[in-house]
């Protein structure tokens, strides 16, 4: 079994794993970063402060934060909705036709598709 973190974006039902995750912070305060790369969102306060990215849709409210890659960061979420438990073999092959393997793989909650996050492939935008 696998403990995940869920959140939705954009209209669709995400998870990463709770290993990767640290907090949950409100958007409010977050500033423009100028000249930033593709899906960087701006950045909140914090020693030092944290880069937000929003590769999963450029809306959100909260800021799901995330230590991946060596590196850590904000992904901006419409809402996180909670811990679920899921088991590993209940997880199907990643999606066909992605720029970038943000989704690892989905898994299906009763008649709908909950994407799989890679958070070293989300660590890796920055």
């Amino acid at each position: 079994m696998t403990t995940v973190v869920c959140f939705r974006n954009a209209g669709a039902a995400y998870c990463i794993p709770v290993e990767a995750t640290r907090a949950v912070r409100d958007v409010s305060g977050m500033v423009d970063l100028p000249s930033t790369r593709t899906n960087v969102a701006g950045i909140v306060a914090g020693d030092p402060p944290l880069t937000v990215i929003s590769p999963l849709g450029s809306s959100g409210t909260k800021i799901l934060v995330v230590e991946a890659g060596g590196k850590k960061f904000g992904l901006l979420v419409d809402a996180v909705t909670g811990l679920h438990w899921i088991d590993d073999a209940d997880i199907r092959l990643a999606p066909h036709g992605q720029e970038q393997q943000l989704i690892s793989g989905t898994i299906d909650t009763g008649g709908q598709i909950m994407m799989v996050t890679d958070p070293d492939t989300l660590a890796a935008q920055l």
